[in-house]
């Protein structure tokens, strides 16, 4: 079936690797969308030329700078308004692979899927160099990723290449925490959960990501706060969604008793530490022993809501 595909570009500075990116799915995509995040570079001109040059290239420009997420927000909003049923967003950096971006495309012409999210990691998915510390935060941002959205085959939740069907994103409102940076996650999480109201299908492809000279402005110490809090906020948001469906109440009630195991576990190790460092008289080994039943009682209970939960949306989602 012939479906209309929207590709988004999002564009900051991207002087030197936006023509070479918008050329190369010129030809293959209806309506291609360059949102402009208020550059301060040449950005501006190059989009100049190519909308000048192409009828189906339309831009957006901020009239400030607003963030990536909130660039991709107003995306959306267009896309929404807009004849497209599915909407491709990339970077306008040129580090995903033109054969991803159409493996995208085909496999949703196929098999209509709903949200499509790439995973950058495995043997060929990085070509060049990054920071081991980066290794080390995807890999604890694809741990939080897991907790909150209780599917544990999620990986790559900072992965900006996404597919969305028009449904998907009928209510969808990025919150103002992940207006800069961030959003792949809340985006993973926020799709993954949603396939519990909406029976989403969910497909996610290993891609390959290219590393040359392109900058990140990322603070890391700022993007693990904010994906902690997230993670956890989601976590005890979704106890009520689960609450409303019948294969995942189970999950939902083992949850709360996790929270309530882990609080006791909490005031026990507190109660221990004031007694071994602080003036309260009482019983070390006492209160030790009952921190650890709790805490060991907590870790199976989420162990066993989380594969409840896993293998129910296992039901909408797929690999390739």
């Amino acid at each position: 079936m012939n479906y209309v595909f929207t590709l988004l570009i999002l564009a900051y500075n991207e002087e030197k690797f936006l023509e070479d990116t918008v050329l190369k799915y010129v030809d293959k995509f209806e309506s291609i969308l360059i949102v402009d995040d208020k550059s301060t570079d040449q950005t501006g001109l190059v989009i100049n030329k190519l909308e000048n040059n192409y009828q189906n290239i339309k831009t957006i420009s901020n009239k400030k700078n607003l963030g990536p997420g909130a660039s991709m927000s107003i995306g959306i909003d267009y896309f929404l308004n807009s004849d497209s049923e599915y909407l491709i967003k990339i970077d306008g950096d040129n580090q995903f692979k033109e054969k991803d971006v159409i493996r995208f495309r085909k496999l949703t012409e196929d098999k209509n899927y709903d949200f499509i999210k790439g995973d950058r990691f495995w043997e060929n998915g990085i070509e060049g160099k990054i920071p081991l510390i980066r290794y080390f935060g995807n890999a604890f941002a694809s741990f939080l990723l897991k907790i909150s959205s209780g599917n544990w085959n999620l990986n790559d939740p900072l992965n900006g290449l996404f597919l969305f069907s028009k449904r998907s994103l009928k209510d969808f409102q990025l919150p103002k925490l992940f207006k800069r940076y961030g959003y792949p996650f809340f985006i993973s999480t926020y799709m993954t959960n949603l396939s519990i109201e909406k029976n989403l299908r969910i497909l996610q492809i290993k891609n390959t990501i290219s590393y040359e000279n392109q900058k990140s402005n990322l603070n890391a110490f700022i993007m693990f706060f904010k994906l902690v809090y997230f993670a956890f906020k989601s976590f005890l948001t979704k106890i009520s969604l689960k609450l409303k469906y019948s294969n995942l109440q189970v999950s939902a009630i083992l949850d709360i008793f996790g929270i309530f195991s882990f609080s006791i576990s909490v005031f026990c190790i507190l109660r221990f530490l004031m007694i071994r460092y602080g003036n309260l008289v009482g019983s070390q080994a006492n209160w030790f022993i009952v921190f650890l039943i709790f805490f060991l009682i907590f870790i199976y209970l989420i162990y066993q809501s989380q594969k409840l939960e896993h293998d129910y949306k296992l039901t909408y989602f797929s690999e390739a």
